[in-house]
């Protein structure tokens, strides 16, 4: 379980993990990822007690317990709500949207206007979970409409539970940058992690110590990758780019093999203070 810090540009890495794991020879219960992220909330609110955060989770984390802890917390978030996950706050929101045609906005994107998008959503919708814990909460539903391979259209429907207020102005923002920014920890982080060439999912050992230290190493060597190709030195240097994430490893390991470096060279670089800013894309 792990919780990445993500920014708009595509910037995505971890700043805690907690390990699922049934540590003994006879464990009696079963952890899973659930109670994997009751932990980790609980950690990252020690760490960071005054950060505004925003938790962007899927579906598995629609629920009364993970609305409780945000609460709590006094943290925003953008749930995926799956179809019969919440039946009732399915239903109340099908029911008032009749009733509120304002909370209506469609927009159009991609470079010939060929995906529609139309934003529907439902404002203070109350809600009691099986313990008995009240919550305030809003959905928000887009139906994307755009062409697929065949020719034809096809329409996706994406549902979203928040405790933001939604609004005409913030739709859009709170669709894309609160929610589906959530698929760049996938793209940006997971998937290079296993495709990249650091092969995340190889058995490289089946010691658990030694994996969760071969985990965290992963986390830093990435994290700076990600430092490099996105810094504002790696774009002064390169102003016109090396041609993709592979080469600048590629040059950083040449670097490393023959570049020579005196130690007066290291301290007088060290003695400079440097601020890496993030480039535009």
């Amino acid at each position: 379980m792990d919780s990445q810090l993500v920014l708009p540009n595509g910037f995505a890495f971890s700043i805690m993990t907690e390990f699922i794991e049934n540590p003994g020879e006879h464990p009696t219960k079963q952890d899973c990822e659930l109670k994997a992220f009751y932990r980790l909330a609980k950690r990252l609110k020690q760490a960071f007690p005054h950060w505004p955060i925003c938790l962007s989770m899927d579906a598995l984390f629609a629920g009364g317990p993970t609305m409780t802890i945000c609460e709590q917390y006094n943290w925003k978030y953008m749930i995926v709500l799956q179809a019969g996950c919440i039946p009732y706050i399915d239903e109340e929101f099908e029911s008032f949207l009749s009733l509120a045609p304002e909370n209506h906005l469609q927009v159009h994107t991609s470079p010939q206007n060929k995906i529609r998008q139309d934003y529907n959503w439902i404002n203070d919708i109350s809600y009691v979970d099986s313990e008995g814990n009240e919550h305030t909460v809003a959905v928000l539903e887009c139906l994307e409409n755009k062409p697929a391979s065949d020719g034809q259209s096809k329409t996706t429907r994406f549902r979203r539970i928040t405790n933001f207020t939604v609004k005409t102005n913030k739709v859009i923002a709170l669709a894309n940058e609160g929610e589906r920014i959530r698929w760049k920890i996938e793209n940006e982080g997971f998937n290079v992690q296993k495709n990249g060439g650091v092969n995340l999912e190889h058995a490289y050992t089946r010691e658990p110590v030694a994996s969760k230290v071969f985990y965290f190493l992963l986390q830093i060597a990435h994290l700076i990758a990600q430092l490099i190709e996105k810094g504002s030195l790696f774009r002064e240097a390169f102003p016109t780019g090396v041609g993709s994430v592979k080469n600048i490893a590629f040059r950083l390991l040449e670097a490393w093999r023959n570049l020579r470096v005196s130690a007066e060279q290291i301290h007088q670089m060290l003695s400079v203070r440097r601020q890496i800013r993030f480039a535009p894309p």
